[in-house]
């Protein structure tokens, strides 16, 4: 049986809990009288003083155990937000993967999503840049949404302040024969690789407008329909 490398960093993450749990409760019990005690402790085949027990669980609570967690959370937290379903917990998102999934859309991510084209991490995979995933001024901006959507400051419909990079499509189109085979492509090449002319001038929206994700617009509560499954 497979096991993913998200499920084994979750289980480690559990146990690194119950064992910092677990470790401060015994500091809990110490008392000053246990410095002048005398008495050893058996860990194993290793014979510890008092003392020296308490300052070894001292260090796992407070020390191993937090340094541990801090790293099992930062990996669970960037592979996270490679899953389509990450996006999918804010709900202003709710129509970008609610149209994904239409299979009447012409949007072109939906065309991208129903056609198989990117069977998996469909977000990601046109955002590799966005976020903890991308360069510093990205990780700023994806702490700035996420600070803007949980203090509840923004307004709908949201809109993207950036440029969109065409290297999020390139990486994957680049040099296939599809690609090269288009005339226009060779054209504006260079215009293409340094996102002066976006692909979507030609190759059409990516998403819902502005005005269907405003609240009030025919299609705004079938875009905003749960999709948290």
């Amino acid at each position: 049986m497979d096991i993913e490398l998200v499920t084994i960093v979750k289980v480690l993450g559990s146990m690194a809990c119950a064992l910092g749990l677990l470790a401060c409760s015994r500091l809990l019990r110490f008392r000053p009288a246990d410095f002048a005690s005398n008495r050893m402790v058996q860990l194993g085949f290793v014979s510890l003083s008092t003392v020296a027990f308490y300052k070894l669980v001292a260090f796992v609570a407070l020390l191993l155990v937090p340094a541990a967690g801090l790293t099992l959370a930062n990996y669970h937290v960037f592979e996270g937000t490679h899953e389509t379903k990450s996006c999918m917990q804010c709900h202003v998102m709710w129509p970008m993967g609610n149209d994904l999934k239409d299979p009447d859309s012409q949007n072109l991510a939906a065309r991208h999503f129903r056609n198989k084209w990117i069977p998996e991490r469909q977000c990601f995979e046109c955002h590799v840049d966005y976020a903890l995933a991308g360069s510093l001024e990205a990780k700023m901006d994806g702490y700035r949404h996420l600070s803007r959507y949980t203090s509840r400051t923004y307004s709908e419909p949201i809109k993207f302040r950036g440029h969109y990079n065409n290297h999020n499509c390139l990486h994957c189109h680049n040099e296939t024969r599809n690609f090269e085979g288009v005339k226009s492509h060779q054209a504006v090449r260079a215009l293409l690789t340094d996102s002066s002319v976006s692909c979507l001038n030609c190759h059409g929206r990516a998403h819902p407008s502005r005005e269907q994700r405003t609240p009030g617009h025919p299609d705004y509560n079938r875009l905003m329909e749960a999709i948290l499954k």
